[in-house]
């Protein structure tokens, strides 16, 4: 697709998200569910043909900003009080949910084990930014927002090094675990190292300017520049994005003395992950409603999702009573709610797509994760209310009369 067409395509995307995104506010929807609702609308009337998600959009435009945006709003202070949950969560419950998820698709899907770890692996980042939006609107208790979203932060990286290390086992055609754990150490420790060095530096850097424009630009750099970089290390590029946007909220936050420059990178980045999240879920319903084989995948489609959710069931509800059961339990009711909002999105749709054309049942991987990721969005994202009412855990809050929007 040549630049004469992309420039107008952006724009008609960036229209049809903003009128949405205003009618969702107005039915009190999540507006990431009604993205992919009216992305699949636009996709079966077929009115941008040509419009896709490729991995090359995802991984190098799309991505970053929003693992940026994530982890330089997350408080280090709140990180380390709730740090054993997180970290059971996070890295353990993502290796239980990739492993189960991978054994019940070789049993159930009929994958060979080392396709069906990669889908596990594919399956086991969630995504929480439609609940947390619905959790900020009904009131929800401040721990719980910080567990689903420091949970999904951190569990990107380790889905990412996951699939990393399944898919270089399938590819080679042989199994080493004491070769894997290595590859899975090296790749976190490197990326948390590329970032640290990265955000200290930029920090320094931005610390002695005081400019307001100069910092934005500077954290843009650093945002993609730790991605790009470790990758090109053969190191997480996830991590790194993560661990600098962690330094400069956690670091250069506090040492800045401009309150214009705090306000503006914090307003730019909220700004560029909404635009990045309204890009992702309307191509993702177009694209949906482009793929073949759904009929004829159904059974296979409905089994990846009670798989998927049984993965998610375990993680949670496994380790749940592990984190801190005599000083600070997990109520009930909030297992509910990390289970059903576990969400999956965009990183899962990017790693899928990322894999090579040879790669075994490639095709039925792809239709298999957006299928997921879909009903995610959609069912999991617009029942998350009623949920949270039922278990009453709602103090909602007075919404803004839609007329006051005109």
């Amino acid at each position: 697709m040549n630049s004469a067409i992309q420039i107008p395509l952006y724009f008609w995307l960036m229209l049809i998200a903003a009128l949405v995104v205003i009618s969702a506010r107005w039915l009190r929807l999540p507006y990431a569910s009604a993205l992919v609702i009216t992305g699949l609308a636009v996709g079966l009337a077929r009115v941008f043909p040509h419009a896709r998600l490729s991995p090359q959009l995802l991984f190098s435009v799309l991505l970053p900003p929003l693992l940026f945006e994530a982890s330089v709003n997350l408080p280090w202070k709140r990180l380390r009080e709730n740090w054993w949950p997180l970290l059971l969560f996070s890295v353990f419950g993502t290796i239980v949910s990739a492993l189960l998820v991978g054994g019940l698709s070789a049993w159930l899907l009929r994958f060979t084990l080392p396709v069906a770890l990669v889908f596990g692996a594919l399956m086991a980042p969630t995504d929480p930014i439609s609940v947390l939006a619905v959790f900020r609107r009904l009131g929800v208790p401040p721990r719980l927002s910080l567990l689903v979203e420091g949970e999904s932060l951190f569990n990107d990286g380790i889905g990412v090094v996951l699939f990393t290390v399944f898919v270089s086992a399938a590819l080679a055609g042989h199994w080493s675990l004491p070769g894997a754990i290595l590859q899975f150490i090296l790749s976190i420790a490197g990326g948390i190292l590329f970032g640290l060095l990265t955000g200290l530096l930029v920090t320094r850097v931005s610390c002695r300017l005081e400019d307001h424009l100069l910092d934005i630009m500077l954290t843009i750099l650093l945002a993609y520049g730790a991605f790009l970089g470790a990758e090109t290390l053969h190191v997480s590029g996830v991590v790194a994005v993560i661990t600098a946007g962690l330094v400069v909220g956690n670091i250069w936050k506090p040492l800045t003395t401009s309150a214009s420059s705090r306000q503006a990178v914090d307003a730019f980045w909220e700004f560029a992950a909404f635009v990045a999240n309204s890009v992702i879920f309307l191509l993702l319903g177009n694209d949906v409603a482009h793929l073949h084989g759904f009929l004829w995948f159904g059974k296979a489609i409905m089994l990846a999702i009670a798989i998927t959710l049984a993965g998610r069931a375990a993680a949670v509800y496994g380790l749940a009573p592990f984190c801190n059961p005599l000083k600070n339990p997990l109520p009930f009711s909030w297992q509910h709610i990390l289970w059903w909002g576990g969400l999956r999105g965009a990183l899962s749709m990017a790693l899928v797509l990322g894999l090579s054309p040879q790669f075994p049942s490639r095709d039925l991987l792809i239709l298999l994760v957006f299928s997921v990721v879909f009903f995610s969005l959609v069912v999991q994202g617009l029942t998350i209310t009623p949920l949270i009412r039922l278990l009453k855990m709602s103090v909602e809050q007075t919404p803004t009369p839609p007329a006051d929007m005109w």
